[in-house]
This record gives C-alpha cells, sequence and structure tokens, in this order.
C-alpha cells in the first residue's frame, strides 16, 4: 500500500515554508548528523546514537524518542522508505509505536513533497522550500494534533537551518 490508496477523509494535507534551498531541507530528512537536531515535536528530543537511516527504497528508518521532562518515557518510530526521488519527495510507511512505546501494528503513510520556490516566513519573503506533507490514515478527530505536532517540528528545523547557515 501506499500514501495513494489512503481514503481522502483519513488523510491529511498541510503545507509548511521554510527560508531554505531545497537541497538544505531535502538534505536533512537523510543526513543522521542533522536528523537527530530536529526531529521531533515540542517536549520531545531523537536520541543520535540510536538512529537507523538507510536511505533507499525499502531502507529502514528508525528513530528513538525521548520525553525532555521525563527521560523515563520514549518511544521508537520505525519506517521503511517507500520512495525517494531527490529534492522532490520522500514516501514512507511508519509503524506508530504501541502502548509501551515500541513499534506497533498501525501503520500510517508519510509523503513529503518539497518545492522550490519563493516563500513566505516570519522573516519576510524571499526564496525557500514549501514542503507538502501528507499522512494517512489516521480518524479526522486526531488531524489537528498531528499538524500541531508536525508544526512545532518543522520550527526546529526552521531553527537548525538559520543556525547552520549563519
Amino acid at each position: 500500500m501506499s500514501i495513494t490508496k489512503v481514503p481522502d477523509e483519513e488523510l491529511l494535507i498541510f503545507d509548511h515554508e521554510i527560508a531554505a534551498p531545497v537541497e538544505q531541507v531535502f538534505g536533512a530528512f537523510l543526513n543522521p548528523n542533522l536528523l537527530h537536531r530536529w526531529y521531533g515535536p515540542t517536549g520531545w528530543r531523537t536520541r543520535a546514537e540510536d538512529i537507523v537511516l538507510e536511505p533507499y527504497v525499502g531502507g529502514m528508518q528508525r528513530l528513538s524518542m525521548i520525553n525532555e521532562l521525563d527521560a523515563s518515557v520514549s518511544c521508537v518510530l520505525q519506517s521503511r522508505f517507500l520512495a525517494i526521488d531527490p529534492l522532490k519527495e520522500l514516501e514512507y510507511a511508519e509503524q506508530l509505536p504501541d502502548h509501551l512505546g515500541n513499534p506497533g501494528g498501525v501503520v500510517v503513510y508519510q509523503r513529503f513533497r518539497f518545492f522550490p520556490e519563493t516563500v513566505i516566513t516570519p522573516d519576510g519573503v524571499g526564496e525557500g522550500t514549501r514542503i507538502t506533507v501528507e499522512i494517512g490514515p489516521m480518524p479526522v478527530s486526531v488531524h489537528e494534533e498531528v499538524r500541531a505536532s508536525w508544526r512545532s517540528t518543522f520550527a526546529r528545523l526552521d531553527a537548525l537551518l538559520k543556525e547552520d547557515a549563519a
């Protein structure tokens, strides 16, 4: 299965704009030295030493996320790459964590499309990258929570790319 088979009502789609070239934004998804510095919503961090990243179709991405307020709370995100189109698209099948934080039996599909274009960010208008995110299947009742989680994750990516550009 892939994202293209997810029913429309169970598919979350949104855009995010980043004031950085598509090469840097796309690269941050596939570079473990960068990934651990930005991946995860507010209140969570990704442990660098636990990252497994095999950036080819069928390859694995495995991340351990630790709660910043209680390090005894953690979860493992485990995905397989379904598509990689350099500088354009990444698609994964991700096993959602179970109640113990381990990869469980529920799978969601995630596709990230990267578009170089003029973007509007809090810093103004300029050249950058628009990311279109598609995630599903998931109930509509969790769409806003998932979108907010990704927005806070992308805020970390924004900050990292600004820091690296300075």
